[in-house]
């Protein structure tokens, strides 16, 4: 990956004497960015262009060339590539268009580079994307014309898109944030931002990566990645995109949609998402500072109105105002001129002139021991205090990373005066109240969703059972029926309740008084996948008519709504206990494996979405997690002096069935609903059960 950010030589293919030549636009920003390598021109009809040779084929030029940038018609790829193959070109950056994004043709054009491309070994970016650029060394390669504005930094950027990531190179430029790298990657086909991230994650001046990703090309390599980096990896994911209007065969599958599932594996790995430029900018700004390491804040303003909203601000992002000892107080006093102003925390010290004193102020609050941050929000005009105003603001952000608590500071003075700083202080500034807090809210809760990688739980479980009944329903080319798939959980130590089919209206009426009223009636067919909505469940049947009547109703509903339905027979259960009812289940996500969700269930499942995700295998401590982070879990958990249910059951079921999933892969998706949880020392139990094998 190295010869793409660092070439001593670059080919730009496509250069005409036309004034509307894009290609042009990519030498005239090596240019103008002062690349200190050498510039190669390559155009079929050759010519001169900023005083070099335009060669009519990069076979022609004299000397070795390391990086190819191509800019000509995706018709031309496949021979372009041969071209670069006899000359030993080993990287290129394919800006075309007109590829597997344009239809069929574009497609089989895209098919015949990549063979080309592979047969001589040669890696590229692209196509359909705007290059690369090293801001460091002078490289510049986008066909759109750029201006050498940037401040050299540790911020790389990769991203799916140029558009976007130009929004972001100049929210970068606006904020004086220094960029090391971009590489705009379009449509991926051979370097994808996996391979991009490993490089970077070992560049030296690399310090944050930031990605746009429309599509993510290898998930678990991407979670394995952020999982050991040493670097802050922050992503904007979007086309996140809605379930079709069709019913989904489980509850899992409508639940753990493609977009919750990616926001979990990006939380379980360490990585922050975020939305927009703004909050981006945020994420920059506060992660180089010391991390905070609580949530006690010390507010420090000279506006009385700029406090008041800080501590709005404070309190919608969980942070508590610290309390400060009564003698700072008194030693601040003694500074005021008409003693006015009731020292509490905010400190509003508008009274206050004096910018040594500002300096001992911060110094002393960031130096107590019950200050986990300050927060300093410093109003003045440049004109009268702009010079002393700089100097404190350098003064105080060396005390901020010398004792190791973050020091935001927010100015209001005159646009000029804010650029300035932004440009010519090292210590983040911010304009916005609400950003500095927002900022240290990001801060504290980067990389809170991580784990460490987790073994399969050892658990005791009968393997040989669910094989044997997931070997039978493949064979058959069907998925489990509900008492297979009730079978299935009970090997996997799931708590099920007793069970029996009835093929008869008479047997179901003789197993209904051997279990024992009130029972529960449901239907077993290979159609049938939401029973309750086809009228295929009867609850808390008390007598015998009311089980035969149920028999005669649920067989007409069936019919009705499901003509082509089998009935192999109706289930009859004992009515099971009171309860709060959750939803366990898992899924095969074509991106990142097997995941596993927790959510609150029954038949409403839907309507609530309420579910929490993991990639398996987790651990238990995560188990307990997903579970506490429902809004059911404070229920669970007794509130209000109610007695608390059985979490750890919960837990060990909700381990259970990610040992399921890991063990039969060809389980697509799965969920056990609804699952009643019984006070605390009395288990859980599975209601229904439901497993869809891929086919």
């Amino acid at each position: 990956m190295k010869t793409f950010f660092e070439p001593e030589t670059v080919a730009v293919i496509g250069v005409s004497a036309r004034n509307d030549n894009l290609s042009r636009a990519i030498v005239r920003n090596l240019i103008e960015f002062d690349f200190k390598g050498i510039i190669y021109l390559v155009g079929p009809k050759g010519g001169v262009q900023f005083g070099r040779r335009i060669y009519r084929s990069v076979v022609d030029i004299p000397d070795r060339i390391d990086l190819a940038i191509i800019l000509t018609p995706a018709s031309t790829l496949p021979e372009l590539m041969e071209q670069l193959g006899e000359k030993g070109v080993k990287h290129a950056v394919v800006e075309s268009a007109g590829f597997r994004e344009y239809g069929k043709e574009g497609k089989a054009i895209e098919e015949e580079m990549v063979n080309v491309a592979k047969r001589y070994g040669i890696r590229f970016i692209g196509p359909n994307c705007i290059g690369v650029i090293n801001n460091h060394n002078g490289l510049c390669v986008p066909f759109t014309p750029f201006k050498n504005v940037y401040k050299k930094g540790g911020v790389t950027v990769i991203s799916q898109s140029g558009g976007v990531g130009m929004s972001y190179l100049n929210a970068l430029a606006s904020e004086a944030i220094g960029l090391r790298c971009f590489a705009a990657i379009g449509n991926k086909i051979d370097v994808d931002e996996n391979d991009l991230i490993e490089y970077f994650l070992s560049d030296d001046l690399t310090e944050i990566i930031v990605l746009y990703l429309e599509g993510i090309s290898d998930g678990k390599r991407l979670m394995k990645l952020a999982m050991t980096a040493k670097k802050p990896i922050l992503v904007h994911k979007s086309n996140t995109g809605k379930l079709g209007s069709h019913i989904a065969a489980s509850h899992t599958a409508s639940l753990s949609s493609d977009d919750a599932v990616v926001d979990a594996a990006l939380r379980q790995c360490g990585i922050a998402r975020f939305y927009k430029p703004e909050q981006l900018v945020n994420y920059l700004k506060s992660l180089p500072l010391p991390r905070i390491k609580g949530n006690k804040l010390v507010v420090i303003s000279r506006s009385g109105g700029h406090a008041v909203i800080s501590t709005d601000e404070c309190e919608r992002h969980g942070f508590t105002l610290a309390q400060l000892p009564e003698p700072f107080f008194r030693e601040i006093e003694k500074h005021f001129r008409a003693k006015v102003i009731a020292l509490q925390n905010p400190l509003d010290l508008g009274d206050l002139f004096d910018m040594d004193v500002y300096k001992k102020i911060i110094e002393r609050t960031l130096r107590e021991d019950t200050v986990d941050g300050v927060v300093f929000l410093h109003t003045f005009v440049s004109q009268t205090e702009g010079a002393k105003s700089r100097e404190l603001i350098e003064q105080v952000a060396d005390i901020s990373m010398k004792v190791g608590k973050p020091l935001t500071i927010c100015v209001e003075t005159e646009n000029s005066e804010s650029a300035s700083l932004k440009r010519d202080v090292s210590h983040p500034i911010f304009t916005v109240v609400e950003d500095a807090i927002n900022s240290l809210a990001l801060s504290r809760d980067f990389g809170m969703g991580y784990i460490e990688p987790a073994q399969p739980p050892e658990l005791d479980v009968d393997f040989k059972i669910a094989q044997d009944i997931i070997s039978i329903c493949e064979k058959e080319n069907r998925d489990p029926m509900l008492d297979e798939a009730m079978a299935i959980f009970k090997a996997y130590g799931l708590p099920t309740l007793p069970a029996k089919i009835a093929k008869t209206e008479d047997e179901a009426a003789f197993l209904a008084k051997e279990l024992g009223y009130p029972v529960v009636m449901k239907v077993v067919a290979p159609q049938v996948s939401h029973k309750t909505d086809l009228g295929g469940v009867q609850l808390n049947l008390k007598t015998e008519e009311g089980v035969r009547n149920a028999w005669k109703e649920i067989c007409n509903s069936i019919s009705c709504a499901c003509p082509s339905a089998q009935i192999e027979g109706i289930m009859i259960q004992p009515m099971a206990k009171t309860g709060p009812e959750l939803i366990l289940g898992g899924k095969e996500d074509r991106n990142f494996g097997p995941c596993i969700l927790v959510g609150v269930g029954g038949i409403f499942v839907e309507i609530f979405k309420q579910a929490s995700t993991r990639i398996a295998p987790f651990s238990k401590n995560a188990a307990f997690d997903m579970i506490n982070s429902l809004s059911v879990a404070p229920i669970l958990n007794g509130a209000r002096g109610q007695k608390p249910y059985d979490v750890d059951s919960l837990v060990d079921s909700l381990l259970r069935i990610c040992r399921l999933k890991l063990d039969f892969p060809q389980i697509a998706e799965f969920d056990a609903n609804p699952v009643r949880v019984r006070p605390k020392g009395e288990g859980c139990v599975v209601l229904d059960a439901r497993i869809i094998l891929t086919r």
